[in-house]
């Protein structure tokens, strides 16, 4: 999650730099947001926000508190969803003051958050329009791409899941999750050659991976035995 990570950092200092100079309580906010007094920073952003609703700045820094809040919560697993939700809110009224491309990172990055704490909470809830939005918002978040793809080969749309995870491998060769995914994908259709492929090629990225050398070991016994067997 450091993409995610650095996304934040590097929105809660622009507000930092576009704060302090037009409204001492948008600087307070920006102050507590940055050492995590986040009810605080909630606080002082809504204080603007009741006299001038259209602050893009305090927008930011009020959406952003929230994000904070919910991640918390996303660490401790201690029922997200409803925080996430929050969060996302914020952001869709953050869009109206302003859709510019610097929020959508973090924007796609808290329905994606979203998605995942509801699931959490209900396995058979339809989120993927929540994940459609993230991945519109910024096509680069693997994340939804990855989480998208598991639910569609949960609803046997196989073809389409496969088609996910390659396309994430290809844009993306080092997030390893996608090859996990994708080679268990292949193991469950007993396509063991595949499956040992995709797995081997994730050791490529990261040879001390343990879900991967798990795997790659089981698939590379199965091919052996098959061609013991004469099955290969």
């Amino acid at each position: 999650m450091f993409r995610k990570a650095h996304c934040f950092i590097a929105l809660v200092f622009l507000l930092s730099l576009l704060g302090g100079c037009k409204d001492n309580r948008t600087g307070r906010g920006n102050d507590a947001l940055r050492i995590g007094d986040y009810a605080r920073a909630v606080s002082n952003f809504s204080a603007v926000l009741d006299d001038n609703p259209l602050d893009r700045d305090a927008r930011y820094g009020l959406a952003l508190s929230y994000y904070a809040i919910a991640e918390d919560k996303e660490r401790i697993k201690a029922g997200a969803a409803p925080l996430w939700e929050r969060t996302v809110q914020e952001f869709q009224v953050l869009w109206n003051v302003d859709s510019s491309f610097k929020i959508r990172e973090a924007y796609s990055n808290s329905l994606f958050y979203l998605a995942k704490a509801t699931l959490g909470e209900n396995s058979r809830a339809n989120v993927l329009p929540l994940l459609e939005r993230s991945i519109a918002l910024d096509s680069l978040n693997y994340f939804s791409f990855n989480l998208k793809a598991l639910i569609l080969e949960s609803l046997e749309r196989t073809e389409e899941a496969r088609d996910l995870y390659i396309y994430t491998i290809t844009r993306e060769p080092r997030f390893l999750s996608a090859y996990i995914n994708l080679g268990n994908l292949y193991w469950r259709e007993g396509d063991v050659s595949s499956a040992w492929d995709i797995w081997s090629m994730g050791l490529k990225q990261d040879a001390q991976n343990a879900t991967l050398l798990h795997w790659t070991r089981i698939a590379e016994d199965s091919l052996k035995a098959m061609i013991d067997a004469g099955k290969l």
